[in-house]
């Protein structure tokens, strides 16, 4: 029987047995591809690595060392470790396909530094305590420092000065009290004395009776006779602020018409190795007696000023209460280390002065207060 003819898409006719034979042909040529491939891997596949990483090897290959390869997926999905070109790319914050180590890390706070020691932060003052006792005090931080330069001080022959720009800037000064003697003035100022602080009189650290010193006027008017600018001052155990006012009277009274170009000084102290009138008293109340009587000799008209050691101004009275007023600093050392500023400075108290018998309290002004 023969076949119907197909009609071709260009109008040719063709036979369908043909047509058949031909596709079945073509199917059995790529089974066969198909069955090749996969038996060549199968046989890779016997090649894998055993548990320890070892491959085996065929009998008489006589290699020492076998090679390892890695076991093929086991669901027939590659893995980034199966193909070569992962490896491209190192780990760690150089790998251009992100990740964790990618991300922005916060820098790890450093711990605060350790305080520094008081002796060190410059906040703090050694106290050293007329006990022998000795602590490093807060400073106050609006009360005015003191900037005198170290290298500016210069002492030649027991002479303290303060130079500035290679030239001198302060004056040389003894003060004097009834212990003194009788000194000679006009020696005093031939040996290069500029000013004298005299001691006008004191109140009794057991009695808390008034008194002047001896020669007090005789020392006065011979100061001032010899050219010497003339300050005083009164050595105060006042308890109350009667009693300070009391003290400023005496003292206003006494210089009535008499010519006085330093200031008129506040000191106040403990009593060594005896017990005085003032031991009880609290740092406010001595503040308070302070400012009674240098308000009173402000208001006279005259410059008042307080004396004090380092621990006196320090720790026994509130400075911070007192800084309209001078400072008079008595500290025997080479330097000065009293943190706060200060017009006249008590160096020595063993110092020779022509015309003073015996020791001498030596001192340095800062101020010109003769020129005031």
């Amino acid at each position: 029987m023969k076949l119907p003819e197909v009609p071709g898409a260009n109008g040719e006719r063709r036979y369908g047995a043909t047509f058949i034979y031909s596709l079945i042909g073509v199917s059995l040529v790529v089974l066969l591809i198909l069955a090749v491939v996969i038996g060549s891997n199968r046989n890779k596949n016997s090649l894998v690595s055993r548990p320890d990483g070892r491959v085996p090897q065929a009998a008489g290959d006589g290699g020492d060392e076998p090679t390892q390869v890695h076991d093929p997926p086991a669901n027939g999905n590659l893995r980034p470790g199966d193909l070569d070109f992962w490896d491209m790319y190192p780990e760690g914050d150089d790998n251009p396909l992100g990740g964790e180590e990618l991300q922005p890390q916060e820098p790890a706070e450093s711990p605060p530094p350790p305080p520094l020691p008081p002796s060190e932060d410059g906040r703090h003052t050694l106290v050293e305590r007329r006990d022998g006792s000795s602590d490093w005090i807060r400073l106050v931080p609006y009360i005015t420092r003191n900037n005198y330069d170290p290298l500016g001080f210069v002492l030649r022959r027991d002479r303290m000065a303060y130079y500035e720009n290679d030239r001198p800037v302060t004056f040389f000064g003894v003060d004097l009290s009834r212990y003194d003697g009788t000194p000679d003035f006009y020696l005093m100022k031939n040996d290069g004395v500029d000013f004298v602080m005299l001691r006008l009189g004191a109140r009794g650290y057991e009695s808390g009776e008034l008194s002047l010193d001896d020669n007090f006027f005789d020392n006065l008017d011979a100061a001032e006779q010899n050219g010497l600018d003339v300050g005083v001052y009164f050595f105060s155990q006042a308890t109350s602020r009667e009693e300070a006012i009391e003290e400023a009277t005496l003292v206003i009274t006494s210089l009535a018409d008499k010519k006085i170009s330093y200031p008129v000084v506040f000191s106040m102290d403990f009593i060594a190795f005896d017990t005085s009138r003032i031991d009880t008293l609290t740092r406010a109340e001595k503040t308070e007696i302070a400012d009674a009587f240098c308000n009173f000799i402000k208001g006279a008209g005259y410059v008042p000023m307080i004396y004090g050691t380092k621990e006196w101004l320090v720790e026994q009275i509130d400075l911070t209460q007192l800084m309209s007023y001078d400072i008079w600093l008595s500290q025997v050392k080479d330097l000065p280390d009293y943190p706060y500023k200060f017009q006249i400075w008590q160096y020595s108290h063993s110092g020779k002065v022509a015309g003073v018998n015996g020791n001498a309290s030596m001192n340095v002004s800062f101020v010109d207060f003769g020129a005031r």
